[in-house]
């Protein structure tokens, strides 16, 4: 992403911060930022907090990760880290990421997770360095717009594909607005269940229908006040029905929003859940008593707005063996690519890893491209 905004020319419109973040457990809200605040960390008992650091310590040094790809992260870590540090803090984080699914997610995820984390630590590594841009992603996206129209593309907004036209096994356009445009190759973006549905009866191999989904569910929530010192919280409790408070303005001044304070609740569900199918005001109606219970300034009054974002295909669930399922950019139809997260590996889903599978993803379009007679 950094080199994507180096070669924007907007670099300089990046800003770095040290946050604090927490986990909630047993009731309580406890720092967790340093290696010394794990050593505070009162649910477990101190010999647990330190076989958890050494273990983790361990898995940083690991540096090949294909001997982890068909092992469960959840019986890996047990014996490394100890039951009762895996019990109260990884399965409530691999639950919160992962449902039901957890005991089949491969360890392979795991070490991705915690060596992107290693390496957002500050030099002395007692604490992460992160980077926001100023303006959020509306300052890249702008400048991506500017720059890709200065190459001649021509955007078609709000018109919505309801098809991938193939003829012959060969994608040859788009229908649009119900306009069918043709196009020498097609690339596609969106989550693979959108794709089945934009090429219809057109069959794909069987790997593109294998890697399952769990959907994002986001209220953000604008506070008259801040209601804690923490950036990220972490949540290690089953019955709190969500996986984390993001407390935005403790990370950006809420100079820059006028003044407000912004919370985010963040939810990964199936897209069949209860709770991802409620109206906003129920599911306020909902969070409101837990975001009070692990957040004890919290409290209704101080929410002046909310809004609520879902996307039913946001997370692909890493199971073990995922690598044999990851679809290849070149799909099995001719001229039809595909580029979206099931294709990050074994690194978490992120802008900076989608930078990085489109510039593959088009070099070797652009390869196929320069090799066509027409």
């Amino acid at each position: 992403m950094i080199d994507l905004m180096r070669e924007l020319g907007i670099d300089s419109s990046l800003e770095w911060n040290t946050p604090q973040m927490a986990f909630f457990s047993e009731g309580a809200l406890y720092p967790f930022t340093t290696p010394l605040d794990l050593l505070r960390f009162k649910p477990l008992p101190f010999r647990s907090r330190i076989q958890m650091g050494l273990a983790t310590m361990r898995l940083r040094r690991i540096q090949d990760y294909r001997h982890l790809e068909d092992v469960p992260a959840g019986e890996y870590l047990p014996p490394m880290v100890g039951r009762e540090a895996f019990e109260t803090l990884w399965k409530p984080l691999l639950m919160a990421k992962f449902g039901d699914s957890w005991p089949d997610i491969s360890m392979a995820w795991f070490w991705g997770r915690v060596h992107v984390r290693f390496k957002s630590r500050t030099n002395t590594g007692l604490r992460e360095l992160l980077g926001y841009v100023s303006g959020s992603f509306r300052t890249i996206t702008r400048a991506l717009e500017s720059r890709a129209k200065e190459l001649g593309v021509v955007f078609h907004l709000k018109t919505p594909v309801s098809s991938i036209d193939v003829e012959n096994n060969r994608a040859t356009g788009l229908t649009a607005n119900g306009q069918k445009r043709s196009f020498d190759f097609v690339l596609a973006t969106v989550g693979l269940p959108l794709l089945r549905r934009f090429l219809g009866d057109v069959s794909l191999s069987r790997d593109l229908g294998a890697v399952e989904y769990r959907g994002a569910l986001v209220m953000l929530m604008r506070l008259r006040k801040r209601v804690s010192r923490f950036y990220w919280t972490n949540i290690g409790e089953e019955e709190i029905p969500f996986a984390g408070l993001i407390e935005h303005t403790n990370f950006i001044d809420p100079e820059v929003y006028g003044g407000a304070h912004l919370l985010y609740v963040s939810n990964y569900l199936r897209a069949s859940g209860r709770l991802f199918n409620l109206s906003d005001s129920q599911l306020f109606d909902e969070y409101a008593p837990h975001i009070e219970r692990v957040f004890p300034d919290f409290s209704r009054d101080l929410v002046e707005e909310f809004w609520v974002s879902k996307d039913p295909v946001a997370q692909p669930v890493i199971k073990t063996g995922y690598q044999r399922r990851i679809p290849e950019f070149r799909s099995p139809i001719s001229g039809l690519y595909i580029c979206n997260t099931s294709q990050i590996y074994p690194e978490d889903r992120g802008t900076n890893y989608n930078v990085r599978i489109a510039r593959q993803a088009v070099e070797i379009l652009c390869d196929e491209a320069n090799g066509e007679t027409r």
